[in-house]
């Protein structure tokens, strides 16, 4: 018997609700008129068959985070195949192999531009997708990675983490690993909740519909949030006194709140001698 999903009760007023299918419809409108998606062929890598990947990346500060995350995709993920990314100004991403840009219009509403997930089933044409934050590092080569995660994908349409929001033991948004045509009728249902406005972030909506029929967990550890190992309750990192290490994991997820909390100095020294990142990203910290 298929497990039930768990909704949560809505967290936003009937009004809010309201601003937000308008505001989402009129942005829909833009898209039909205003959005541009890529002209040319994308390039496989055939270490990961029939796999693109694709990130979302509006204003400054994430365009930022985007180019590092592709940096190190690239250059410790190894990693050549195609990438998407979804944003309103393609100038910081000209020029990158086997880059392709969405461009779709600007919008200050976190929640409209989310949607651009699910949307991008139908900007791309590889069968597989990987989904990435712009703020997840990659520490580790992904080709063992993505061997192991290959059967769950043959065994379920979409494979996520584990996370903490909204509530302990909810699943990740920020990482998905799908079967594009497969996860449809999933990301069908999810769009359509969150485009009701009934709940402030996307991942509600996905706790409120997802059962075990939709996906699988990944069970292994190589998604590593970076307050697990920085911060006021872990030992100070020392690159002069600890020198370089290995990675903790093979996705290391910075995050916003994170960024804002700790010294950049601390984050970037910890980001540059052990998950070996060489873009160091400006926008972020204290500095922010």
């Amino acid at each position: 018997m298929a497990q039930r999903p768990t909704p949560l009760k809505p967290n936003r007023t009937i009004s809010q609700r309201l601003r937000h299918r308008r505001r989402d419809w009129l942005w829909r409108g833009r898209v039909r008129r205003e959005a541009r998606l890529p002209e040319g062929t994308t390039r496989e890598d055939p270490a990961f068959p029939g796999l693109a990947i694709y990130a979302i990346a509006i204003l400054p500060k994430y365009h930022d985070w985007c180019l590092s995350m592709i940096d190190s995709l690239r250059k410790r993920g190894n990693y050549h195949g195609p990438v998407y990314v979804v944003t309103e100004d393609p100038t910081p991403f000209e020029g990158l192999d086997n880059v392709h840009v969405v461009v779709v219009p600007y919008t200050r509403y976190r929640l409209v531009i989310k949607t651009c997930k699910q949307l991008m089933l139908d900007w791309a044409s590889e069968p597989r997708l990987l989904y990435i934050d712009a703020d997840i590092i990659i520490g580790r080569p992904l080709a063992e990675w993505y061997r192991r995660a290959r059967p769950k994908l043959d065994a379920r349409p979409l494979v996520l983490y584990t996370g903490n929001m909204p509530v302990a033991g909810a699943y990740h948004a920020g990482l998905m690993l799908m079967d594009r045509e497969r996860v449809r009728p999933f990301f069908d249902r999810w769009l359509r909740l969150i485009r009701t406005g009934r709940y402030q972030l996307d991942q509600w909506s996905m706790h409120s519909i997802i059962t075990d029929d939709d996906v699988a967990r990944f069970d292994d550890e190589e998604l590593v949030y970076l307050h697990q190992i920085l911060g006021p309750d872990q030992p100070d990192f020392d690159p002069e006194r600890d020198g370089a290490g290995e990675p903790p994991g093979t996705f290391v997820h910075v995050t916003n709140g994170l960024m804002r909390r700790y010294a950049s100095d601390e984050i970037k020294a910890y980001l540059s001698h052990v998950v070996g990142l060489e873009r160091i990203p400006t926008s972020f910290g204290r500095d922010a």
